[in-house]
């Protein structure tokens, strides 16, 4: 077998492997980076079986071997993947009292402020939420400022920075350290056009990186905690905010499974926001939960500010009033969100 198989049987088995990573239940980085990658490492995976059929290995046993695992990988990345196709049509037509929402991480040392000034002031969104918002930033949005009713500032220089601006009623708004006190969130209790009171969640937890935590301890256990206090809560809810996590991810789903919120992603696409260049590595980490009482009309992604993420832009409406009966959480999901909570404490004792 010459170099050119040997390179090529080594790739394919390995990037075959690399694929089931996530599903072992490892906190590291290196475990979880693989989760961020499934639609570029489909693509390579694809490639590597087409490229697998009309390059034989020269052994039959290795090179059927081969082909198998490239088999596998790529119908667990497609059925991991696969909910998130765009099947259904978002709504053409968005009522006339829908909300309208703009998330965005800003990039802290992004100083082209007037790019999502501009935006803000095209759009006109009834929600603003940004993150990695310092005292810089704040002072380049207080131009905008006075087109919104109310602002909850929460200025950090550690690109944790959170600020909320709305243009509904706002009945209360709270910020919260929920794991750390380097990582704000925002909690708001607004009210839509109709009336109907509903509640509002920015997030942004620390993802797990080289550069930043060591393990996803502390993201898992701040979206427990916020998933916890929405269940608890009973009342119509939107969760949006860079979560530094995918939305196929396990702990996307233990969220969405715990809160009972739907992601709004489901079945219109995946509108990667991170990172903003190179094009072709984008996944999908600034996300949006909603209740079942709520519809969201439309989801996309808007041009790039200078950040490396893409703003989120969402329209949204509640569309039922009533009172909710929501399930008591089962016994084995409630130890489990504990155990997270727990853990992402302690390791915040010990990353920060």
């Amino acid at each position: 077998m010459d170099t050119w198989h040997i390179a090529l049987n080594t790739l394919s088995i390995l990037c075959a492997l690399v694929s089931f990573l996530p599903f072992l239940d490892f906190k590291h980085w290196f475990f979880r980076i693989f989760d961020f990658v499934r639609l570029q490492l489909l693509a390579l995976l694809v490639v590597l079986f087409i490229t697998g059929l009309f390059f034989s290995s020269g052994s039959l046993f290795l090179g059927t071997l081969t082909q198998v695992l490239l088999l596998m990988a790529i119908a667990y990345q497609l059925f991991i993947i696969w909910p998130y196709l765009p099947f259904r049509k978002q709504s053409k037509g968005v009522p006339e009292k829908a909300i309208t929402l703009i998330s965005v991480n800003v990039l802290q040392k992004n100083a082209d402020h007037q790019k999502l000034i501009g935006l803000v002031k095209q759009i006109q969104p009834d929600i603003l939420l940004t993150m990695e918002s310092n005292l810089e930033w704040e002072k380049a949005l207080s131009e905008i400022e006075d087109d919104f009713t109310f602002s909850h500032k929460m200025p950090k220089e550690n690109r944790y920075g959170m600020h909320l601006y709305s243009r509904l009623k706002v009945k209360s708004c709270q910020g919260h350290y929920l794991i750390s006190d380097e990582h704000p969130s925002i909690e708001a209790s607004l009210v839509d056009k109709n009336g109907t009171d509903f509640t509002f969640w920015g997030i942004h937890p620390p993802p797990p990186s080289p550069t930043e935590k060591p393990t996803s301890k502390q993201k898992d256990a701040e979206l427990m905690m916020v998933a916890r206090k929405v269940h608890d809560k009973k009342m119509p809810t939107l969760v949006s905010g860079d979560f530094n996590n995918v939305c196929w991810s396990k702990s996307s789903k233990l969220f969405s499974k715990v809160s009972k919120l739907k992601d709004a992603r489901l079945g219109k696409g995946f509108y990667s926001t991170f990172p903003v260049k190179p094009k072709l590595f984008r996944f999908p980490i600034d996300l949006l939960f909603h209740s079942r009482d709520m519809k969201v009309h439309q989801i996309k992604t808007l041009p790039a500010i200078g950040s490396d993420h893409l703003p989120l832009f969402a329209t949204f409406t509640i569309t039922d009033t009533g009172h909710k009966t929501v399930k008591t959480m089962e016994p084995e999901v409630k130890q489990e969100v504990i155990s997270i909570i727990v853990e992402g404490k302690e390791a915040a004792q010990e990353e920060n």
